[in-house]
């Protein structure tokens, strides 16, 4: 992949290789793998999904996931460098939280820690403090891949495929 940076990598088409399906439970170790060591698990009351990308060749996983009780929602993008994944970018929502927002990182993304959730540093936008156009996150299973994909520009699938 060419050298690029976050919002750079968000902003490129992706190409649907393999639709996730929807899940309620605690995550399977290897659906959002980090690294060979290391995964990233939900708890069990979390509905949620990861689906596979693809972008110049390189292959990239989008878990979308939302917890209703708490009003929490989350999409993040990773892609495979070497035998590890690197965080793209963070889309989220907390109940607790103003607004929805974005965590990533500002550098070159293949200066940016590989196999971790919250690589450092990594910026919020917009900031905590600023004002947030989306304040509020009504989710259901439509809602949120059509936030995940819409931010992320998930738009083409593979030829003869259905989404």
């Amino acid at each position: 992949m060419p050298v690029m940076r976050a919002r750079q990598l968000i902003q490129r088409p992706k190409v649907l290789i393999k639709a996730g399906d929807w899940k309620a439970g605690k995550m399977t170790r290897n659906a959002f793998p980090m690294s060979r060591t290391r995964n990233f698990q939900l708890g069990v009351r979390w509905i949620w999904r990861v689906d596979v990308l693809e972008i110049d060749g390189t292959e990239c996983r989008l878990l979308t996931a939302f917890e209703p009780s708490k009003n929490g929602f989350l999409a993040w993008l990773s892609y495979r460098r070497g035998d590890s994944y690197t965080m793209v970018a963070r889309l989220e929502f907390h109940g607790s939280e103003p607004g929805l927002h974005c965590h990533a990182s500002c550098d070159d993304l293949h200066n940016v820690q590989t196999g971790v959730v919250k690589p450092y540093p990594s910026v919020r936008l917009p900031n905590a403090r600023a004002k947030h156009r989306r304040d509020r996150c009504g989710i259901t299973e439509a809602s949120a891949l059509a936030t995940s994909f819409g931010f992320f520009r998930v738009t083409m699938t593979p030829n003869g495929a259905m989404l």
